[in-house]
């Protein structure tokens, strides 16, 4: 679990989401290992996956950044189906590493998970295998048509809407299902490969009960015991069927900018995840911070970024976040 943080926060940040490059299932040859796929299952009748872009630009994004996963619509969506469907994400790359998803429970969004335990080279191997056996599956979903069209017409090259039935389908001339390289014989964790579930399961009512479906998102360095994985962020899907990538969540609120007009200065701040924050203001920097004026108690529990104001005829205004 997170520490608890106590004391001052005064950074002043922007942060910016960059375009995500990623592969397609167009062809055996164009999904680029290291991308993470991202995919849906409803158990018994149809999965999706999605690339979702390469590892590298969830690895390389800064502290706090959200990151839209726009390779897929609503539509295709729809088809899996919002209420009741197993989702994960993960990925991996050529010496072994891995790269899963651990689901938070629903009644506690904001306690991280713990780690997956990263494992030797050679075991997690096997995971690999089940996940290399995914990409190829969505490829003959693609083009196995009539006319070399994808099966569901609403496939597009990032996100392909699949049969979860492989047994004597003939469509599958290339790789598996999705819901055939995590199940297999063991019935799930990729065959038993691996070293726990990787889905989340959303509730029966999830698109009316107002509450996120949340995964944290491991690192697992092939090592000659077993160590905790690296935690690097959280996948989380909305009620509506949208899903945000948040790197590198941080445990306390940070300031991301201030603008003003008239008299009126707008603060915007991304939110922690403990702890009681107070926004303080002033206009003599010679004065300890712990005496500026308290402005408002700003909102916390999440790391999405927020607003709030402070009205002042002060031509020059500082201010600063505390937590305690």
């Amino acid at each position: 679990m997170l520490n608890k943080k106590t004391g001052l926060i005064a950074l002043l940040v922007a942060f910016a989401v960059g375009d995500l490059m990623a592969g397609d299932f167009s062809t055996l040859t164009s999904y680029n290992a290291g991308d993470v796929l991202v995919c849906f299952r409803k158990p018994g009748t149809i999965d999706m996956v999605v690339d979702a872009g390469p590892i590298t630009t969830y690895t390389s994004a800064t502290p706090n950044q959200r990151i839209p996963i726009t390779q897929y619509t609503g539509t295709q969506l729809a088809d899996v189906g919002t209420n009741s469907i197993n989702w994960s994400a993960f990925t991996w790359l050529s010496d072994n590493m891995l790269f899963v998803t651990e689901a938070r429970p629903s009644s506690d969004l904001n306690d991280p998970t713990t780690p997956w335990q990263a494992q030797s080279s050679g075991t997690q191997a096997g995971t690999v295998a089940r996940m290399q056996s995914i990409p190829p599956g969505a490829n003959s979903e693609f083009v196995n048509g009539p006319g070399g069209t994808p099966i569901y017409a609403e496939s597009i090259a990032t996100a392909v809407v699949e049969e979860d039935d492989y047994s004597e389908n003939p469509n599958y001339n290339h790789g598996v299902p999705y819901s055939t390289a995590l199940l297999g014989q063991y019935g799930g964790a990729f065959d038993g490969k691996f070293v726990g579930n990787p889905e989340n399961t959303t509730a029966s009512k999830f698109i009316t009960s107002g509450k996120v479906s949340r995964s944290d998102f491991y690192r697992m360095t092939p090592t000659s015991g077993y160590e905790p994985g690296t935690w690097l962020g959280y996948f989380e899907l909305s009620t509506n069927g949208a899903m945000t990538y948040v790197a590198y969540p941080s445990a306390i609120p940070v300031i991301n900018s201030v603008s003003r007009s008239g008299n009126i200065n707008t603060i915007n701040y991304t939110s922690g995840l403990y702890g009681t924050y107070t926004l303080r203001g002033t206009n003599k920097l010679t004065a300890p911070v712990s005496t500026w004026p308290a402005i408002t108690t700003l909102t916390s529990g999440d790391t999405n970024p927020h607003t709030t104001t402070d009205t002042t005829t002060d031509n020059v205004r500082f201010y600063s976040i505390t937590a305690q």
